[in-house]
This record gives structure tokens, C-alpha cells and sequence, in this order.
């Protein structure tokens, strides 16, 4: 048991819930104290708060801790629990309980940080997802609250891997109680070998980094419940995907947490294709062209 910060995700957390494969995860059932994450519920912020004057459509939505921390309309509790889950202090926990693993899976970690696990400089993602390095860290962390649409059928995400800079991921679900949908689960997947090309490279299907669904197996789903916790560390291996949800007019609710290191651990192949035209949508004027590929 983590006897560490009260609003930790991990304060029930230990080494001994890690499951290494297919890749390092763990999933902890009322992750947090009861009566915290009811305080936590109640307050969690209104959909138009998320979204935030976008035009709302069958997608994801989030808000970054940079926004959350200065934004007086969110209560103190949450933003103290930003606050903690974007510190050294939180990294620092994770890497108590999870930096074997970390290290076995990025065996040069150190030494292309510059310095050991436990030493890295921490800090918190300065501008969300378009600012997503924080100066002079070896890790940027992040917290976001997340909505996801899904008002007609639709499968939210497919086996995919997420971008090769991230560290780890974890989302803390906040299902409604009035939430009658049914899916939107979390999937551990694992894949078949052909989809490697050694230890840190992984052949893709589609943008921006979609799996082939026939490729992989799922072996174990975390369900889309209030107060479970679904953590991996990322690497070329951590295939994940979000089940079919069925339609509702209800938000699918949690907080995803995550960190990059400013390099990338593993390598991601597209299709000559497909590599092509993310090539050319990085050019200026490119994307006019990409868009016949």
C-alpha cells in the first residue's frame, strides 16, 4: 500500500499490481478514497467548461492543467489535485513503484536523459498539447479533464499506440451514475510479431498511429467505471484501444495523465503512403497535396 499523498491515483497502488505483460499496466478498482472521489465528482466541471467554445462533435475534448490552474471557476480540490499529479513529488511516486519496469522496457533511458530515473528534473506542460515541452525538464507531465461525444455508434479509438515521446499514461474514469451506455472500455492489447521491426519499431496501418485490428489480441479489459484507474508505461509493445460505445447523449468523463521525455523511445512506420503524406503536411502548403494521397 502507498502510504504517499492522500489525492494520489496510486495512494492504493503497489509494485506487486503492476502486470508486465503484454507491456507494463496496472488497473485498480476505486483507485481513489470514497469520499475524496465524491467531493471530486461532484465538482467535476461541466461539459461546456471542457470543451471550451469548440464546436462540439462525435470527438474528444480536453483541458490541460496549465488552463485548470488558472481558472477560479474550478474548485480549489481540483486544482490541488492538478497541482500534485503534475509535480516531481507524483513523478517521483510512479517511478517508486513502477522504475524497474520503466527501466527494462527503456534500458537507455539514463543515459540519454543524462542522469539517473530518480534525479530527472520535472515539469509541467506549459501551453497543453501545443506547447507540450516544459523548459529545461527531462519529463513534462500533464492532467487533463477529458470529454468524449459519442451520440451516435461508433467505436471511440481502435488498437493504436500512442506518440513514441510519452512515458506513461493513466486515465481516472468519472462515469456518470445516470450512464446506462454501454462499451467505451479500456482494451490491453497485444500483437502479433510480424508487426515489429525489432525492439523499438512498430509497423502502423493507418494516421496517426492505428494499428491493423487483425494484428492484435485483446487480453484484458478495464471496465469504464466510476473511480477505476488504468495506468501503462508506453512503449512500441503498449497497444490500447477504447471499445464500441453505444449512443448516449452523456459524456464519457475521466482525467488522462501522462509525460514526455523531449526524445522519441521507439519508432513508429507508416506505409510509404501514409509516410509520405505526413511528410507533406509538414511542409508549408503541403497538406494540398497530401490531401489526394
Amino acid at each position: 500500500m502507498n502510504l504517499g499523498n492522500h489525492l494520489s491515483i496510486l495512494s492504493k497502488a503497489s509494485s506487486m499490481d503492476l502486470v508486465l505483460e503484454p507491456y507494463p499496466h496496472l488497473v485498480i478498482e476505486n483507485a481513489l478514497d470514497p469520499a475524496l472521489f465524491a467531493e471530486l465528482e461532484a465538482s467535476f466541471p461541466d461539459d461546456a467548461l471542457i470543451v471550451n467554445e469548440r464546436p462540439v462533435a462525435d470527438t474528444w475534448f480536453d483541458y490541460p492543467a496549465c488552463k485548470v490552474l488558472n481558472n477560479r471557476a474550478i474548485s480549489p480540490l481540483w486544482q490541488d489535485f492538478f497541482r500534485y499529479h503534475t509535480s516531481t513529488a507524483f513523478f517521483r511516486e510512479l517511478t517508486r513503484l513502477a522504475g524497474p519496469a520503466l527501466l527494462r522496457l527503456h534500458p537507455d533511458l539514463e543515459a540519454r536523459a543524462g542522469r539517473p530515473l530518480d534525479q530527472f528534473n520535472v515539469g509541467m506542460r506549459p501551453g497543453g498539447k501545443e506547447n507540450a515541452l516544459a523548459p529545461g525538464a527531462d519529463v513534462s507531465m500533464e492532467c487533463q479533464f477529458y470529454v468524449n461525444y459519442t451520440r451516435q455508434p461508433r467505436t471511440v479509438r481502435g488498437p493504436h499506440v500512442d506518440r513514441p515521446s510519452e512515458l506513461f499514461a493513466a486515465l481516472l474514469y468519472f462515469r456518470q451514475s445516470n450512464d446506462d451506455s454501454i462499451g467505451a472500455d479500456l482494451d490491453i492489447c497485444e500483437a502479433d510479431q510480424g508487426l515489429y521491426d525489432g525492439h523499438n519499431s512498430i509497423r502502423i496501418a493507418t494516421l496517426p498511429a492505428e494499428v491493423d485490428p487483425s494484428a492484435v489480441k485483446t487480453v484484458r479489459t478495464a471496465r469504464y467505471a466510476a473511480n477505476t484507474l488504468v495506468l501503462f508505461l508506453n512503449s512500441s509493445r503498449s497497444i490500447h484501444a477504447v471499445s464500441p460505445r453505444s449512443p448516449t447523449e452523456l459524456t464519457r468523463r475521466h482525467v488522462n495523465f501522462c509525460c514526455d521525455v523531449n526524445f522519441d523511445l521507439f519508432q513508429i512506420r507508416a506505409p510509404a503512403q501514409l509516410a509520405l503524406k505526413r511528410r507533406l503536411q509538414s511542409l508549408p502548403l503541403g497538406w494540398r497535396l497530401a490531401k489526394y494521397l
